[in-house]
């Protein structure tokens, strides 16, 4: 694996430890409290983050010639759209990757572990499809890597503003971008 590969990967276990770390400090009803209606629990947040992270694969299809040049500049977009400060409704197409209706806390926490367990010991293949994004379309490896944190970042608003609205205000719920870092405040 590559050194970007491997420092992304520190940085999406650092995030995921934050967030993990911070929900586990919190009692149940307010992980699972959705703070108005139509809106997302945290529960409902941390599930949406597994969905998104199961998309990724090492032993994707090969990647055509047009999707290996323009991978990066495909996620790179994407994340420049997440790094915007809006609230972005995910497409009709990414049904798939929206939260169950009342996820608990404890087993969102064990998917997501068990999940991420393999994704040091997977050995990419350079030239494979790793994540097809809705609307970026295919990406390879190291490019789904920076397209999932880009994306994690993107809820930590989220995070927060859910927070503030269940009453949880004495720690800033959020995530630095410092490296490999990822602590809660």
């Amino acid at each position: 694996m590559t050194p970007r590969a491997l420092r992304l990967l520190d940085a999406l276990d650092a995030h995921r430890a934050a967030i993990t770390t911070r929900l586990d400090a919190l009692p149940e009803a307010v992980v699972h409290a959705a703070p108005a209606p139509g809106t997302w629990s945290l529960a409902q947040l941390a599930e949406h983050f597994v969905l998104i992270d199961g998309g990724l694969r090492a032993d994707g299809p090969p990647a055509s010639v047009l999707a290996r040049a323009t991978s990066g500049a495909r996620s790179g977009g994407i994340r420049g759209v997440l790094a915007l400060p809006l609230r972005i409704k995910g497409p009709a197409s990414a049904r798939y990757v929206m939260p169950s209706a009342a996820p608990r806390w404890p087993e969102v926490r064990e998917r997501w572990r068990a999940l991420r367990s393999g994704w040091r010991a997977a050995s990419p293949r350079p030239d494979a499809v790793a994540f097809d994004h809705p609307l970026g379309g295919p990406f390879l490896y190291e490019d789904a890597l920076a397209f999932l944190l880009g994306h994690h970042r993107h809820h930590d608003g989220q995070l927060r503003r859910t927070l503030a609205a269940l009453g949880v205000g004495a720690r800033r719920a959020d995530v630095t971008r410092r490296g490999a870092e990822a602590t809660l405040m």
